[in-house]
């Protein structure tokens, strides 16, 4: 029950963090693409900079063993990574956010973000292990690297076990300059702290991220989960979905739980603000290009081995390689997105 009810706390905060402080990662972005304004990017690096001190701290007081995370593993496939990236920032761009996002949206009744997230976890699925595994072992595998030996190279920081494997000593003062760098546009631009829900939702999903990783160590060491992990919500989307038609939990409690508990914060947000609407696609071409984008995240994020929080925080907290990869496909994916939909080549014209 540790994981269930773990998962479900963790996805509560960020669900509620989220809606309350408005608080998107595809909003993020085009708002500093289109608008040039900064305000969302500067909180989304603030509530980076609190996962990863919360995590770090974790971890430095033996809390947790990062180590034992797929995530933070000894190798990057960074060509997957990068084209995952891509994939997933492109198709959050079509949809208007992310997987997470979508979760959100769900608990003010946008019945479109239902759709889109079934849609994200049906596609996931089929990827990992369903129809399309096959197209995904072709394109997997290809340009995989040694972290062990190549982390210093890749990445502004690494996390401890993997700075003993390539034998390098960890720096704090490297740490806490990346924390720094993070945090501190955020928190010295005066329209960013006049907005006190968009930094209270920083630090609300950024600790929960850190909580994540406590609680899935504890539900490991009593055999409850078979992998340390934190927030994510792409392959467990689709897992959401098998369990709503009977499939057993065993060793995916927290991933299905948090997204349960990240509909419930929103939703208990949206009815004390009193902003439920239920609303539905406006025709079929918006439809249409919810679901591309939909379907797109499903197999950019099984490319990339997670979304924006499950790569962009989750694996940012643990300093994995991967993280700065797949963040940079998100981006140039969702740059691309807003450049077709501006210049009105995103009507995705797929029939009559």
């Amino acid at each position: 029950m540790l994981a269930e009810l773990g998962g479900l706390g963790c996805g509560l905060v960020a669900g509620a963090a989220a809606r309350s402080g408005r608080l998107c990662t595809m909003s993020a972005i085009e708002d500093a693409v289109v608008a040039r304004d900064f305000r969302a990017a500067k909180a989304w690096g603030l509530a980076l900079a609190v996962a990863i001190l919360a995590t770090q701290a974790l971890a430095a007081g033996g809390w947790i063993d990062l180590g034992a995370s797929s995530i933070a593993g000894a190798t990057l496939d960074w060509v997957a990574t990068l084209a995952g990236g891509a994939l997933f920032g492109l198709g959050m761009a079509l949809a208007g956010t992310c997987s997470f996002g979508l979760l959100v949206r769900i608990g003010g009744g946008d019945l479109r973000a239902l759709i889109s997230a079934a849609a994200v976890g049906v596609a996931a699925f089929a990827f990992t292990a369903g129809v399309l595994q096959p197209l995904r072992t072709l394109v997997t595998g290809h340009a995989v690297i040694d972290v062990g030996e190549a982390g210093a190279a890749l990445s502004l920081a690494i996390t401890p076990h993997l700075a003993a494997a390539a034998g390098l000593p960890l720096m704090p003062l490297g740490l806490g300059a990346l924390v720094i760098v993070l945090a501190l546009p955020a928190l010295v631009d005066g329209r960013v702290r006049r907005r006190r829900r968009l930094i209270v939702a920083a630090f609300g999903i950024g600790l929960a991220v850190a909580a994540g990783w406590a609680v899935t160590m504890a539900a490991v060491e009593r055999l409850e989960e078979a992998r340390v992990e934190s927030l994510s919500f792409v392959a467990p989307t689709g897992r959401l979905l098998l369990a709503l038609m009977g499939e057993p939990l065993q060793f995916a409690a927290f991933g299905v739980a948090t997204g349960v508990g990240t509909v419930l914060g929103a939703t208990a947000v949206a009815l004390w603000k009193d902003e439920v609407r239920w609303e539905a696609f406006d025709d079929a071409r918006e439809m249409r290009r919810h679901l591309a984008g939909a379907i797109l995240m499903g197999l950019g994020g099984v490319l990339a081995r997670g979304c924006t929080i499950g790569q962009g925080m989750t694996a940012g907290s643990a300093l994995a390689v991967s993280a700065p990869v797949a963040v940079l496909g998100f981006l140039i994916g969702a740059k691309i997105g807003l450049v077709l939909l501006l210049e009105g080549r995103g009507h995705w014209r797929l029939g009559t």
